[in-house]
């Protein structure tokens, strides 16, 4: 059953987007550009992110804000990913794709952004399950490992094919739920054009830093993986709100949004 649920969360992971993207080209006739200018904005933001993360002990562990209180680490990783992907986002609409100032484009910048996002995790997904299946047919000590090395590689081995077999579903739900908030986030950003205040960024910046914390510190909580993605869901459907808040009254095409 779980190789079944593994296969499903991948191609929830990479089809989801894929579809939304297709579906906005479709109704709305968004351009692929502006899609491809939302998955530029977040590649780029991690170009600044992640090394962010590393000098900042979130990554690489043991050191810097991963030793500090719960609270204060799932607070600077908030902050972290709220400032380097909103003001990427920002940037990107401020000095390349000044023509997106409607609700409709607003949608298809955020669904190329969060699209591009469940793309990379579901391909690192696909890999892992590749490698996790291939290794689960041989012997680990035929890799030439021994001693530590091996007996890490066969716990990790014995911990993946041990997971409930809902967890991948959960995971690739999960990424529906990013992609509605990351559309939500945009439309946010989307305002301090059409509404000429940076607060609505300022905004952007403090919700996404609120709903990465929750999920870090939750975690770090021990909060099970269901706990977890109940919490997600309920940012989700918020996400949700806000989209439908902001979307203009009679807006059925691109022309009217």
């Amino acid at each position: 059953m779980l190789y079944v649920t593994f296969v499903v969360q991948i191609l929830i992971m990479l089809g989801f987007p894929v579809a939304l993207w297709l579906l906005l080209r479709q109704r709305s006739g968004v351009t692929w550009g502006l899609i491809g200018a939302g998955t530029f904005s977040f590649i780029a933001s991690q170009v600044v992110h992640l090394p962010l993360n590393w000098a900042l002990g979130l990554l690489g562990g043991g050191r810097g804000v991963a030793l500090w209180p719960m609270s204060l680490m799932a607070l600077v990783a908030g902050l972290s990913a709220g400032v380097c992907e909103e003001m990427a986002r920002y940037l990107v609409l401020r000095f390349w794709r000044r023509e997106a100032r409607s609700w409709m484009r607003g949608v298809a910048f955020g669904a190329g952004h969060g699209g591009m996002e469940a793309l990379l995790l579901g391909l690192l997904v696909a890999v892992n399950f590749v490698a996790m299946v291939a290794l689960r047919g041989i012997d680990p000590s035929l890799l030439g490992l021994s001693g530590e090395a091996l007996e890490q590689v066969q716990a990790q081995l014995d911990a993946y094919w041990s997971l409930p077999w809902y967890l991948p579903l959960l995971g690739g739900l999960e990424r529906v739920s990013a992609i509605t908030v990351q559309i939500a986030l945009s439309l946010l950003v989307l305002r301090a054009f059409t509404r000429q205040n940076l607060g609505w960024l300022l905004a952007a910046i403090g919700v996404h830093a609120m709903v990465d914390g929750v999920a870090v510190s939750l975690a770090g909580l021990g909060w099970s993986a269901l706990a977890l993605e109940g919490v997600v869901l309920i940012f989700a459907l918020g996400g949700l709100a806000l989209i439908l808040t902001f979307r203009p009254s009679r807006c059925i095409s691109e022309s009217g949004c």
